[in-house]
């Protein structure tokens, strides 16, 4: 059985930090937090609150129970994963292949 450990979470978070070589000022000011909070919460001070745990998942783009629990993707998520994050910047370049295509057509249309 897991329990949560608010010392190892906020270490989780301090390294999530250091690996995007971010300073506590950097992150405080992203996550609209003080960097005082932000130190409490790496020190494991302090628990964050529902809504913080998802700013800071989705930041990071981790999973909430990698954050909370320290608990890894599988094979198959990471893959899954792994083939999401393809797929979502393939339609980011087809929407902008998209928008510069309606452009052209705008001034063509102009034009006539």
């Amino acid at each position: 059985m897991m329990y949560y450990d608010q010392f190892n979470t906020g270490k989780r978070i301090q390294k999530l930090r250091r690996e995007r070589y971010l300073t506590q000022e950097e992150l405080a000011v992203r996550l609209n937090v003080s960097d005082r909070h932000l130190r409490s919460l790496e020190s494991g001070e302090y628990i964050p609150s529902i809504d913080l745990f998802i700013e800071i998942a989705a930041f990071f783009d981790v999973t909430l129970d990698h954050l909370i629990m320290g608990k890894s993707l599988s094979d198959q998520e990471e893959s899954l994963r792994n083939k999401l994050q393809q797929k979502r910047l393939t339609n980011q370049k087809l929407r902008l292949k998209l928008q510069r295509i309606m452009q052209k057509l705008s001034a063509i249309a102009e034009e006539l």
